[in-house]
C-alpha cells in the first residue's frame, strides 16, 4: 500500500512539472468527451414501457420468431387436409380399327369402334378409419359391326379398418401432434419475449446507470480540481509545501481516466440499447437516448418463495413445452402400438347399372334392376413387423426419457426462482446500506475539508474522503439497478414478466 502511494504522489510530481496545471478548472480539456463524434444523432426522450412495446413490435429476432406459429399452423391444416373430400373426374376417348374374321368367311372384316367412358367420383377418410366413397359414371360403345351399347352406372363403398388404422386416437394421432407443435412454437415466442424484454429492461437500466456514473465521475472530477486549487492558493501563501501538489495532480489524473471509462461505458450500453430497441433510421447508431424514468423500488412486497416456486412451474415457457413434448410422446406411442397390429379391413360395394339405345337414356339410375354387390374382408401383416417394433419401442423409450427431462427441468425451474429470489433480497438490503454508507461518506468528507482549511489534516485524507464519498455514491445506483435487475430475472425465471409488465402473448 505504501509503495502504492509513493507511486502515485511521483506521478502527480511528474505531471505538476510537465502539464503546468495553474488555473485549470473543470471546464478545460479534461472534462470533455472523447466519444461526442460517434454520438451526434438525434436525441429523444424514451419511457421504458415504449421502449419494451417498441422493441417486441421491431426486434429482428422477436419478428423471425412470430413466423414460426405460422409455419406451425400449416402443419396443422395440411394434417386435417387427410380427412377432407375429394372428387375425381375422368373423361376418355379410345377409337380404335381392325379387322375380323366371322364364322366362314374367308375374308376378314374392317371393324371400327369408338368408346368413351364419363366417370365422376368422391371419397372421404372418416377419423374411425373408415373411407367412403361413391362414384357414377357412363360409358358408350360404338361399333360398325355390332349394336351401339350405353350404360350407366352408380355405386356405393365403404372400408372400415378392424385392426390397423381403427379409431379415432390412432387416425387423429397425426393431427394432435401438429396442434401441440403449434402451441409449443406460441410458447417459444413467448420465451423469446420474455428474454428480450428482459434484456431490453436491463439494458434501460444500465443506460441510466452509466449516465449517472458520468455525473458522479464528473462531480468527483470537479471536487480533485475544487481541491488543487486550494492547494495551489496554500502553497502561494506558504501554508502548504510544494510537493503537497503532487499527490493532488495525480488524483486528478486517475479521476480523468474514471471519467473517460463511464463515458465509454455509457457509449457501449447506449448501442445495446439502441440495438434492442431496433430503430428504422439508417443512423440508429448515432441516436442519443434519455431514459424517462428513473430507478426506483416498487411498493409491493415479495411474496413467499413458495409463491414463486409455484409460478415458475405453473407459468416457465420450457417447462410448458416439456410437458406438451410429453404429451406428444403419448400420442406417439399410441399411433406407433397401432402399428403392430394386423391389417384386416371389411369392404363392401354395392353398384346399378343402367343399359339404353342412346345416350341420353343410359343416365345412372339407383332403382335400376341390374346390380352388383361386393363384400369381403383383406388380411395383411408383415413378418416379423421389424420396422413396427423399432418404431414403438422408439416411442416408449423417448417418453421415458422425456419423463425424466421434465423432472429435472422441474427441479431447475425450483433452483432457478430460489437462487433469484435470494439475489432480490440480498439488492434490495443494499440499497439501505449503500445510502447510509453514502450520507456518512458525505459527512466524514465535510470534516475533512474543514480540517484542512484549519490545517488540521492533509491532502491525502481529503481526497481519500472524496474517493470514498464518490465509490459509495456508485453503489448506491449500482444497487437500485441491480434490485431492478434482480427483480427482472426473477419474473424472468417464473415466465411471468410479460404478465406483470401488462403484455399478453399471441396464444392468451
Amino acid at each position: 500500500m505504501l509503495r502504492k502511494i509513493k507511486s502515485i504522489c511521483f506521478l502527480g510530481f511528474f505531471l505538476y512539472l510537465f502539464w503546468q496545471p495553474s488555473g485549470s478548472t473543470p471546464n478545460d480539456l479534461d472534462l470533455q468527451n472523447p466519444f461526442q463524434e460517434i454520438a451526434r444523432g438525434d436525441t429523444f426522450q424514451i419511457a421504458l414501457r415504449e421502449a419494451i412495446l417498441t422493441a417486441l413490435e421491431k426486434n429482428p429476432v422477436v419478428m423471425i420468431q412470430r413466423l414460426t406459429p405460422k409455419i406451425a399452423e400449416t402443419q396443422v391444416k395440411e394434417q386435417r387436409a387427410v380427412f377432407d373430400p375429394q372428387i375425381a373426374l375422368s373423361a376418355n376417348k379410345n377409337q380404335t380399327k381392325l379387322q375380323r374374321f366371322l364364322g366362314s368367311r374367308p375374308n376378314p372384316f374392317e371393324m371400327t369402334t369408338d368408346r368413351s367412358q364419363y366417370d365422376f367420383g368422391i371419397a372421404q377418410a372418416l377419423p374411425t378409419g373408415t373411407t367412403i366413397a361413391a362414384s357414377a359414371g357412363i360409358s358408350a360403345s360404338l361399333s360398325s359391326i355390332y349394336s351401339d351399347q350405353f350404360s350407366g352406372n352408380v355405386g356405393f363403398t365403404i372400408n372400415q379398418a378392424l385392426l390397423q388404422g381403427f379409431g379415432i386416437g390412432t387416425n387423429l394421432a397425426n393431427l394432435r401432434q401438429a396442434k401441440i407443435d403449434l402451441e409449443i412454437s406460441h410458447l417459444e415466442l413467448q420465451a423469446i419475449a420474455e428474454e428480450v424484454t428482459a434484456a431490453l429492461e436491463k439494458a434501460y437500466w444500465t443506460l441510466y446507470l452509466t449516465g449517472e456514473e458520468i455525473k458522479i465521475q464528473t462531480k468527483s472530477l470537479q471536487l480533485a480540481h475544487k481541491q488543487l486549487q486550494e492547494s495551489e492558493e496554500r502553497v502561494a501563501v506558504g501554508k502548504l509545501p510544494n510537493l503537497e501538489l503532487a499527490a493532488v495532480h495525480a488524483e486528478v489524473a486517475i479521476r480523468q481516466e474514471a471519467l473517460i471509462d463511464a463515458q465509454s461505458r455509457y457509449q457501449q450500453a447506449r448501442l445495446s440499447f439502441l440495438y434492442l430497441l431496433n430503430p428504422t433510421d439508417r443512423q440508429w447508431g448515432a441516436q442519443v437516448p434519455i431514459p424517462e424514468d428513473q430507478p426506483f423500488v416498487p411498493a409491493d412486497t415479495l411474496d413467499p418463495i413458495s409463491i414463486h416456486e409455484q409460478l415458475g412451474l405453473k407459468f416457465r415457457p420450457d417447462l410448458h413445452q416439456a410437458r406438451l413434448a410429453l404429451k406428444k410422446g403419448e400420442i406417439e406411442i399410441t399411433r406407433t402400438r397401432n402399428g403392430l397390429l394386423p391389417r384386416l379391413d371389411l369392404f363392401i360395394s354395392l353398384g346399378r347399372t343402367t343399359y339404353a339405345k342412346t345416350f341420353q337414356e343410359a343416365i345412372p339410375d339407383v332403382h335400376s334392376p341390374f346390380y352388383d354387390v361386393i363384400g369381403g374382408i383383406s388380411f395383411s401383416f408383415p413378418i416379423p413387423n421389424r420396422k413396427a417394433r423399432a418404431s414403438h419401442l422408439r416411442a416408449v423409450t423417448s417418453k421415458e426419457q422425456q419423463e425424466l427431462a421434465l423432472l429435472n427441468m422441474e427441479r431447475l425451474v425450483q433452483w432457478d426462482v430460489r437462487s433469484a429470489y435470494i439475489e432480490v433480497l440480498r439488492s434490495r438490503q443494499q440499497i439501505e446500506a449503500t445510502q447510509v454508507t453514502r450520507v456518512l461518506q458525505e459527512k466524514k468528507l465535510e470534516a475533512e475539508q474543514e480540517k484542512f482549511r484549519v490545517g488540521k489534516s492533509t491532502n491525502f485524507l481529503v481526497l481519500q474522503a472524496q474517493r470514498d464519498l464518490t465509490a459509495s455514491q456508485l453503489d448506491e445506483a449500482r444497487s437500485m439497478v441491480a434490485y431492478l435487475n434482480a427483480l427482472v430475472d426473477l419474473h424472468l425465471v417464473e415466465g411471468t414478466l410479460l404478465a406483470r409488465r401488462g403484455i399478453q402473448t399471441a396464444n392468451e
